[in-house]
C-alpha cells in the first residue's frame, strides 16, 4: 500500500521527520496544534450568480484575505483569476490592501498583469482560450487584509441553454464567513446538490428562484499526504440545469461530434500507419501510438473555458492539441478503419466521486473509449502504452459522451501489473573495492515513470547519474548506464548499470555490511515504505498496489570469513506479504527480498493505513539487517 505517485517519496521525508519530532514532544505538539490558525484566513468570501434564461450568467465575487503570519505574506501578495477569454469578460471592481491601522492602499494600474491565451508549456495560443489576470497587492504585512472584488460576465453559455456551477471549500483554510447566492429565472429548472454548508432555497422574488448558502471553518486541519480531493468529502455546492449526466454527455457530444471529420489527409495517414496492422486491436494501437508520440499535448482541457475541440484536420496540421483535440483526432483516425470510439469525461486528479448534480466543473480531462475493444486510451500521456492508462486515470468514474449508459468506471490494474524486479551481482576484491552490475526491469506505472525520467536525462549526464546513485547508497565509484530505448513505448522498461566502487566494504575486517545494491539500494522495496511514517490519516487517501523483487548476490574474497547472515523473514499484513531469504554458499551470499501488495484501490480508508503501519515495522527491520564478516 503506497500512495499513487512514487514521486511523493522525496516530499514525504521532511514531513516524516517532523512527525518524529512531534511524537517526541506530545504536550507541546498538542498545544501548538490547538493554537495554529493557518498562515492566512478568509475574513469573508462572497460569490453571487445572476443566471439568465439562455444559460449565461454574471458572477460577482468579493474576498477579504487576512495575513496571520510571515509565511502568509507571500501567499497573500498576489491573486490570480483565470477565465475563458472567448466566453467571458472579467472586470475588477476593487482591489486594495487594508492595513492593520485602517489605511486603504489601492492597487495601482501597474500592478495588474494579463496573461492571455497561453497553453501548456510552449503551446500555441490557438489551443487555449484561457486568460489569467493577476493582482499584486502593495505593502502587504502581517495583520493586513487584501481585498478583491470582480465581476465575470458569461458572454456565451458553455453549453447553449445550460448553466452549471460548482463551489467547494477546503478544511485546510480558515473561513470566518462564506456567503454564496444564486438567482435564476423561474423558467430555468435548476438541480442543486449541497454538502457541508448551511442554507438552500430562499424565497422567490420577481419571477426568479433564489438560493443562499453559508459556511465557516475556523480550525485548520493538518494536511495529509495523498488524501483524496475535497471534492470527494468537503463542503460543496453544485447548481445545474442538467437533469442527469446523460444530458451532460449529450450536450458535449452536440458540440464535439462535427469535429472528427475524416478528411483525405486523415484517411491517408490512417492507411499509412495501419498498412502492417491486420486486426482491429493492432490498427487501434498503431493509430494511438502515432497520436501519443506526435501530437503535442497543449492547452487546457475541460472544466473551465471552451469545451469544443478543434477540427481533427486542424489538430493534425498543427501536430498540437489539448485533451479534447487528442480524442477528436484519434476518433477520426479510428473511424477510417471502422473502429468506433467515444470521448469520455474524467477527472484525472485526486477526485474519485461525482456529485449527484451533474456539472462540467467536476471534470478536467477527456480520454477515449473504444467499445469494440473494451478499453480506454489516453493519448495525451506519451509514456503510457496502448491498453493501459496513467495511474491518475484508473478507477475513476467517467461519462462516455456517445451512447451514454450511466456512470462507468475506468478499470483498476491488477497488482501484478505494476512493479519492478532488480538483480545485482557484485564481486568484492581483497582491498575492499568492488565491481558489480545491476539490472532493473520495471513494469506498468513504474516503467512509465522510469521512461519519463530517462527521456530527459542528457547523455553527458549519465556518468553523473551513476555516481549520484552510488553515493546515495553510501559508495564512491564510477560506472556506465545501460537503458532501453525511451522511444519504444511498452508496458515494461529495463535499465541498469555496470560500476566499480572503491569502498565496497572495510577490509581487513571485522565489519558489517547491508546486503543491498550499490546502484539501486533496496530496490523497489523502498517505495513501499515511503508513506509508512506519515501521521494517521483522518480522510480517505489514494492508494496503489504492486510488487517488487530485489535479488543481490555478493562474492567475497577467499580470506574473508562470514560470521553471520540475516535470518529468513516472512511478514504478513492484511493485504501484503513480504519474504526475505538469505543464503551463504562458500564465500557468496545471496539475498532475495520480495513484496506483494494486493491493496484494493484506488481509494483506501484511514484504517487501511493503520494496518499497513504494523506490516511496515517488520519490513523496515529486515531492510536494516546486515552481514557480519571478519
Amino acid at each position: 500500500m503506497y500512495h499513487g505517485t512514487a514521486r511523493s517519496i522525496i516530499l514525504a521525508l521532511p514531513i516524516a521527520a517532523s512527525a518524529l519530532l512531534i511524537n517526541s514532544l506530545p504536550a507541546r505538539a498538542d498545544e501548538a496544534k490547538k493554537q495554529f490558525a493557518g498562515y492566512t484566513k478568509y475574513v469573508s468570501y462572497h460569490a453571487h450568480y445572476d443566471v439568465n434564461s439562455d444559460g449565461t450568467d454574471v458572477e460577482t465575487n468579493a474576498t477579504a484575505l487576512k495575513v496571520l503570519s510571515e509565511q502568509g505574506v507571500a501567499q497573500a501578495q498576489t491573486t490570480s483569476v483565470t477565465f475563458s477569454d472567448r466566453l467571458q469578460t472579467m472586470e475588477v471592481l476593487s482591489a486594495y490592501t487594508l492595513k492593520q491601522d485602517g489605511r486603504k492602499i489601492n492597487v495601482p494600474p501597474t500592478n495588474f498583469q494579463d496573461e492571455t491565451n497561453t497553453g501548456k508549456g510552449t503551446a500555441a495560443p490557438m489551443f487555449s482560450d484561457m486568460r489569467t489576470k493577476t493582482v499584486a497587492y502593495p505593502d502587504v504585512a502581517v495583520g493586513d487584509t487584501v481585498v478583491l472584488s470582480y465581476k465575470l460576465t458569461q458572454k456565451e453559455a458553455t453549453f447553449p441553454g445550460n448553466f452549471s456551477m460548482l463551489q467547494s471549500f477546503s478544511k485546510f483554510q480558515v473561513y470566518d464567513e462564506v456567503q454564496v447566492s444564486l438567482s435564476s429565472p423561474a423558467s430555468l429548472e435548476l438541480h442543486v446538490f449541497q454538502r457541508g454548508v448551511e442554507g438552500g432555497e430562499a424565497p422567490s422574488s420577481h419571477g426568479r428562484h433564489n438560493w443562499a448558502w453559508s459556511y465557516k471553518n475556523q480550525q485548520v486541519a493538518t494536511p495529509e499526504t495523498g488524501s483524496v480531493s475535497p471534492l470527494d468529502y468537503g463542503p460543496l455546492i453544485v447548481a445545474t440545469t442538467f437533469q442527469d449526466y446523460g444530458a451532460l454527455a449529450a450536450a458535449y457530444d452536440a458540440r464535439a461530434k462535427t469535429k472528427s471529420v475524416q478528411t483525405d489527409r486523415i484517411k491517408k495517414l490512417a492507411n499509412d500507419l495501419t498498412q502492417n496492422a491486420h486486426t482491429p486491436r493492432e490498427q487501434a494501437k498503431a493509430l494511438y501510438d502515432w497520436v501519443s508520440q506526435n501530437i503535442k499535448f497543449a492547452g487546457y482541457c475541460v472544466g473551465a473555458g471552451e469545451v469544443v475541440p478543434h477540427d481533427a484536420d486542424v489538430v493534425l496540421a498543427n501536430k498540437m492539441g489539448d485533451c479534447k483535440d487528442h480524442t477528436t483526432l484519434l476518433q477520426a483516425l479510428l473511424a477510417t478503419r471502422g473502429i468506433a470510439s467515444t470521448p469520455t469525461l474524467i477527472n484525472s486528479g485526486d477526485a474519485y466521486t461525482l456529485p449527484e448534480a451533474p456539472c462540467i466543473q467536476a471534470f478536467n480531462h477527456v480520454i477515449s473509449y473504444i467499445p469494440s475493444l473494451g478499453l480506454y486510451a489516453d493519448s495525451t500521456s506519451s509514456y503510457t502504452p496502448f491498453g493501459s492508462l496513467p495511474i491518475g486515470d484508473t478507477g475513476k468514474p467517467v461519462v462516455r459522451t456517445i451512447d451514454f449508459k450511466g456512470i462507468q468506471h475506468t478499470p483498476m490494474p491488477d497488482w501484478k501489473d505494476h512493479g519492478s524486479n532488480s538483480t545485482t551481482v557484485m564481486k568484492i576484491n581483497v582491498d575492499g573495492s568492488g565491481e558489480g552490475e545491476t539490472e532493473i526491469d520495471s513494469k506498468g506505472e513504474i516503467a512509465d515513470w522510469t521512461r519519463y525520467d530517462m527521456t530527459y536525462l542528457q547523455p553527458n549526464m549519465e556518468d553523473s547519474m551513476v555516481r549520484r546513485a552510488l553515493a546515495a547508497n553510501g559508495f564512491t565509484g564510477t560506472g556506465t548506464l545501460v537503458k532501453d530505448d525511451v522511444k519504444v513505448i511498452a508496458d515494461t522498461y529495463k535499465y541498469g548499470s555496470k560500476y566499480k566502487i572503491s569502498d565496497a566494504i572495510n577490509l581487513p575486517g571485522p565489519g558489517a555490511m547491508y546486503i543491498q545494491s550499490p546502484f539501486d539500494g533496496a530496490g523497489g522495496i523502498a517505495r513501499f515504505l515511503a508513506d509508512a511514517g506519515q501521521p494517521d490519516p483522518t480522510v480517505d487517501f489514494v492508494c496503489s498496489s504492486g510488487y517488487a523483487r530485489n535479488e543481490v548476490t555478493i562474492s567475497l574474497p577467499k580470506d574473508v570469513k562470514v560470521m553471520a547472515v540475516p535470518r529468513n523473514v516472512e511478514v504478513k499484513g492484511k493485504y501484503q506479504t513480504y519474504k526475505a531469504t538469505y543464503q551463504l554458499k562458500g564465500g557468496t551470499v545471496t539475498a532475495v527480498r520480495e513484496i506483494e501488495d494486493r491493496t484494493p484501490g484506488p481509494v483506501c480508508a484511514p484504517s487501511v493505513a493503520a494496518d499497513y503501519k504494523k506490516f511496515a515495522v517488520g519490513l523496515r527491520k529486515d531492510l536494516r539487517a546486515q552481514l557480519l564478516y571478519q
